[in-house]
């Protein structure tokens, strides 16, 4: 699945969009991966960071995390985080 597009790095999540929250997420989290606030080989904020920040849940941001993994942007590494990767 592709993200939309048009999402900008400080979008807030918007509960009566058409898009599913996670899928809002993903595209934000790219926007900021994009702008190099998560810069390649830094970690993305924390799940409880990004939990506080848009008053999302757990399944979530998995979800959301897990959709950019697929897609080649963000590598998890267990008990340290989500790396952001280099664009070839």
């Amino acid at each position: 699945m592709d993200l939309p597009s048009g999402y900008k790095p400080d979008t807030e999540i918007d509960n009566e969009a058409m898009d599913p929250v996670w899928v809002q997420l993903a595209a934000i989290l790219v926007a900021r991966i994009d702008a190099a606030i998560y810069p390649p080989g830094r970690a993305i904020p924390s799940l409880n960071q990004l939990r506080q920040e848009f008053g999302v849940s757990k399944g979530t941001i998995v979800k959301a995390t897990n959709h950019l993994a697929e897609q080649g942007r963000v590598r998890a590494v267990h008990g340290r985080g989500v790396f952001v990767l280099p664009r070839d």
